[in-house]
């Protein structure tokens, strides 16, 4: 049965928009794959599309907020698939207790406009090369090395062009007609086109 581990506890930057996880937690989901974030990681929220936040709120308020933790960490490393990163979100928002209806829309929003690995990650990326490959797969955690400094000059994720009125449109059927991430998948792709 899919579950976290710790309780994630936080430290705002001072600009307010960015909060750095003061201990390691992770996600282990349904298959016990280990979804481990260390320590010291700087989360803003911006795997989740900002349209997406006037429709279903902050991703720092609400029960998905350990989900959303999770899914920057994987998005800004890359260890894994975008697509086995965005259905762990899924997984892990349900974990968290998130009803199935609005977990598929937050699933919708990150899967029609969320991030592709397809360009340089952004400050957890010097974090993450401190850690040996074996770490993301475990529950130990690892002390950092000494960081450089961030290089906030670094592109974001690049995302597909999206339709945010043509995706809240379609909010209530990812809602209502969906009943697994599939389904949620295939819609979009019939009906806000391909995203790959």
């Amino acid at each position: 049965m899919a579950h976290y581990t710790g309780r994630p506890r936080f430290e705002w930057d001072e600009d307010g928009r960015i909060m750095t996880l003061l201990n390691r937690f992770a996600f282990i989901d349904d298959e016990q794959l280990v979804w481990s974030v260390p320590a010291m990681t700087r989360v803003n929220g911006a795997s989740i599309p900002k349209f997406a936040w006037s429709i279903l709120g902050s991703p720092f308020v609400g029960r998905y907020r350990k989900a959303s933790v999770v899914h920057d960490w994987y998005c800004d490393v890359r260890t894994r698939g975008w697509k086995a990163t965005h259905r762990m979100f899924y997984e892990a928002m349900r974990t968290s207790k998130v009803s199935g209806a609005k977990a598929r829309i937050m699933y919708a929003a990150v899967y029609y406009a969320g991030p592709r690995w397809d360009v340089a990650a952004d400050y957890n990326a010097e974090l993450a090369e401190t850690m040996s490959p074996e770490t993301y797969s475990s529950l130990k955690q690892v002390a950092p090395a000494e960081l450089p400094e961030a290089q906030p000059d670094l592109t974001l994720w690049h995302r597909r062009e999206t339709d945010p009125g043509a995706f809240e449109a379609m909010c209530d059927n990812f809602a209502k007609k969906c009943t697994t991430v599939t389904d949620v998948e295939a819609m979009i792709e019939e009906q806000l086109g391909a995203t790959e």
